[in-house]
């Protein structure tokens, strides 16, 4: 099913540092050569807090979803992928932001601007005039010292003539190629879900419309406005999972007990939803959109004491299939002695290390195969 290939096996990757008069500026991911016109590919991209991928769809078009910081570069992690790879800006079709927490949009505003010509799309709860007044009000509109997230995703689409918005069923992307038509497709958030997202947000809207901008970030739990997105390869599929958490009537359960989406191609590569928590995991993900034993790949997160996945988290996804791989094994604790950083959590909160372990997955084959070959750089190794 599976072909491994991991760079360097010393750091299980393959780096290229640059120098300027003798100095190195800054220490890169050599990802080597681009995927070639026939081949799929999937990148997934994680620092410890954060995600983007990348998605080769065949003959150079290119869909992004989400983003997040590649702390070697201080760069969205895909726009310094496709620059390594010289992939011009007009061969990215399509940018979709799955949801607007931080974790999955730094960097996307950069991203909108580079590849100004694709089509920028967002959940459909944000087509509502109360959460288009939520995120306005969450990212304080042009006040710092909010979520640096809303804030871009907001700038995004104050700059944006049109912005698409996503539902369950709705027609992300599709390319008709030489060989074959690629169908990029969402399976979430249905539409209840949103309602209910929207009824929530307006809850912490500040009154009235010239009012403070919200300045804590609120839990907006269960995560059921996430984009989860189905591509239909012709022969094969990918299913990006995103941060869609099970529900019984709004989240992955509804998405399962969908008739048009019970409907679609079973999956053999899938990027695990929520960070591999339990809370976005499901018995019938695995049974009713996922082939046997696929390529499964996910990013950590971490933040404070919430670190995801958890040790019950990796045996649960090693019993689904053997081909699993994390982005990145960083915990993101600064690394030192135990009592020194005992001293420094007494006096300080929020310790992190400047450079917490960034890594990529990689997903190849060729159309018309069914093995995928893997490869990991930086810190992504085997789950």
């Amino acid at each position: 099913m599976v072909k491994a290939t991991t760079w360097n096996s010393e750091e299980g990757c393959r780096n290229v540092a640059f120098q300027d008069e003798g100095k190195t500026t800054c220490r890169m991911i050599d990802y080597g050569l681009p995927p070639a016109s026939d081949q799929i590919e999937v990148t997934l991209f994680g620092p410890g807090y954060g995600e983007a991928i990348a998605v080769h769809l065949g003959e150079n078009n290119w869909l992004l979803v989400d983003s997040c910081i590649d702390p070697n570069t201080g760069s969205p992690a895909a726009l310094t992928y496709l620059d390594c790879l010289g992939v011009l800006p007009e061969k990215v079709k399509t940018i979709v932001a799955s949801h607007w927490h931080d974790d999955h949009v730094r960097g996307i505003f950069a991203l909108a601007e580079k590849y100004n010509t694709a089509e920028f799309q967002l959940s459909a709860v944000f087509t509502d005039q109360e959460a288009m007044y939520f995120l306005a009000a969450f990212s304080g509109n042009a006040t710092p010292g909010q979520s640096r997230g809303s804030q871009e995703l907001f700038k995004v689409m104050q700059s944006r003539d049109v912005v698409s918005f996503v539902a369950q069923r709705s027609n992300i992307l599709e390319l008709k190629l030489q060989t074959k038509t690629i169908r990029v497709t969402a399976l979430s958030p249905v539409h209840a879900a949103i309602a209910q997202s929207v009824a929530h947000m307006a809850q912490y809207l500040p009154r009235p419309s010239g009012g403070s901008p919200i300045n804590h970030a609120p839990e907006l739990q269960t995560n059921l406005e996430s984009i989860t997105i189905h591509i239909d390869l012709g022969d094969d599929a990918i299913l990006l999972g995103a941060d869609l958490e099970d529900h019984n009537k709004l989240g992955w359960s509804a998405v399962v007990e969908d008739a048009w989406c019970k409907q679609r191609l079973q999956a053999t590569a899938y990027k695990v939803a929520h960070h591999g928590s339990v809370s976005g995991d499901s018995p019938v993900i695995w049974a009713s959109l996922l082939r046997p034993e696929p390529v499964a790949c996910l990013t950590p997160f971490s933040l404070g004491a919430h670190r995801l996945p958890t040790d019950d988290d990796r045996e649960r996804i090693r019993s689904k299939t053997p081909h699993r791989y994390i982005s990145s094994g960083s915990s993101r604790r600064p690394e030192m002695d135990r009592t020194q950083l005992k001293r420094l959590q007494d006096i300080c909160r929020n310790l992190t290390r400047v450079n917490s372990g960034f890594g990529a997955v990689r997903l190849r084959k060729k159309q018309g195969e069914m093995s995928w070959g893997v490869e990991c750089f930086g810190t992504a190794q085997a789950l």
